[in-house]
């Protein structure tokens, strides 16, 4: 009776993990971290010791890692394996799945993982990841614990998780594209706004990558991430309302005209505003001309009340400018730009962000040869 209540107890949970794998692909849009997640409850449930998905790279024949979890898994990232080499090998290119109880009897076994990773493998169960009839990829698990081996009941449990991981991986393709659609959209019609000002043609494309420059070293995750690139693409789009004959006046601006000018943050917000998708980032493109000392504009923000993103957009957006030629005057040099936003840090700038923009700019663009 124990055993018959046992087996049953292990039924409903390999079915909870299916459900909760399905609700999980229905509302994380982040493909490493839904793999994680997947995998994480697959080597709860099969008692193993680790997991991992390989995709396929057709031009080349490989196999290579999308996620690889466990101790070894930064080692493993770096690894590729020939198409119908091994056990992921065969299992790719013949598109069936694999139980190895013992993968040193299986003649199909490839050292090479392990010599690179120093893991060692026992067993194995490898599922092809099939996507409108082709295969894609192939997850596996490794080493049940307690010198146990795998059974039929793991891998018609490994196979349903596979077929939920494939329609993941295909979904993932299409949510990436339509996203690099939607960018290069937002591009477009922001390169427009730069090209009607020639001393500002690629301001917003280099603020972006000088912003993840920051950004990327703060550690936050995929999503702000993602929220400041857009709000660094779209940081001057206001300046779709400010008349050609103040944008490219080709000498300093009259204090009217410069009253109308800073107003750009204002038009830009009122763009975004109708589209509610980007609602939500109005803030870092209105407030990316405030100071932490409280002179800036629109609002005079001081300090923490600036949006992170504002702020770091305000230290990309300032380097940009004072390193390109502007009709009224020559770029500065990258050093004198560096010390220029070091003096205006704690007054200006949030000094953490120039601190952290020096250090990755120097490291990404060595100075020499950008000087030179």
């Amino acid at each position: 009776m124990k055993s018959k209540l046992s087996d049953l107890q292990k039924k409903i949970k390999r079915l909870e993990t299916l459900v909760d794998t399905s609700l999980a692909f229905s509302s994380i849009l982040d493909i490493d971290e839904l793999l994680n997640l997947v995998l994480q409850k697959a080597e709860l449930v099969m008692e193993a010791e680790t997991s991992s998905v390989f995709r396929i790279d057709e031009k080349k024949k490989e196999l290579y890692f999308q996620i690889a979890r466990g101790k070894k898994g930064k080692e493993a990232k770096e690894i590729r394996v020939p198409m119908g080499k091994g056990i992921v090998g065969w299992v790719a290119e013949h598109g069936k799945p694999l139980l190895v109880p013992d993968v040193t009897k299986d003649p199909r076994w490839y050292k090479g993982v392990d010599k690179k990773t120093k893991f060692v493998t026992r067993s194995i169960i490898a599922v092809p990841l099939v996507s409108k009839g082709k295969v894609i990829g192939v997850a596996e698990v490794l080493n049940k614990k307690g010198n146990r081996f795998f059974n039929d009941d793991d891998l018609e449990l490994f196979t349903a998780l596979g077929n939920q991981i494939a329609v993941a991986l295909e979904n993932a393709s299409l949510y990436k594209e339509l996203d690099e659609l939607f960018l290069s959209s937002i591009r477009a019609i922001v390169e427009a706004v730069d090209a009607k000002d020639p001393y500002t043609r690629g301001h917003s494309a280099r603020v972006v990558s000088y912003a993840l420059l920051i950004g990327e070293s703060l550690n936050i995750d995929k999503e702000s991430l993602k929220e400041l690139e857009i709000s660094a693409i779209l940081h001057d789009v206001g300046k779709i309302g400010i008349p050609d004959n103040i944008l490219g006046k080709p000498g300093k601006l009259t204090e009217e005209e410069y009253a109308f000018m800073k107003r750009h943050p204002e038009f830009g917000a009122a763009i975004i505003e109708p589209i509610s998708k980007l609602r939500m980032l109005i803030p870092n493109i209105l407030h990316h001309h405030e100071r932490l000392d409280g002179g800036g504009y629109p609002s005079g923000l001081k300090g923490s009340e600036i949006p992170v993103s504002a702020r770091i957009i305000c230290v990309a957006d300032s380097f940009d400018a004072m390193t390109t030629d502007r009709p009224y005057r020559k770029r500065k040099s990258i050093s004198a730009a560096f010390t220029e936003l070091k003096q205006c840090s704690n007054t200006q700038f949030d000094p953490e962000f120039v601190e952290i923009f020096i250090e990755q700019y120097k490291n990404k663009k060595p100075l020499a040869e950008t000087e030179q």
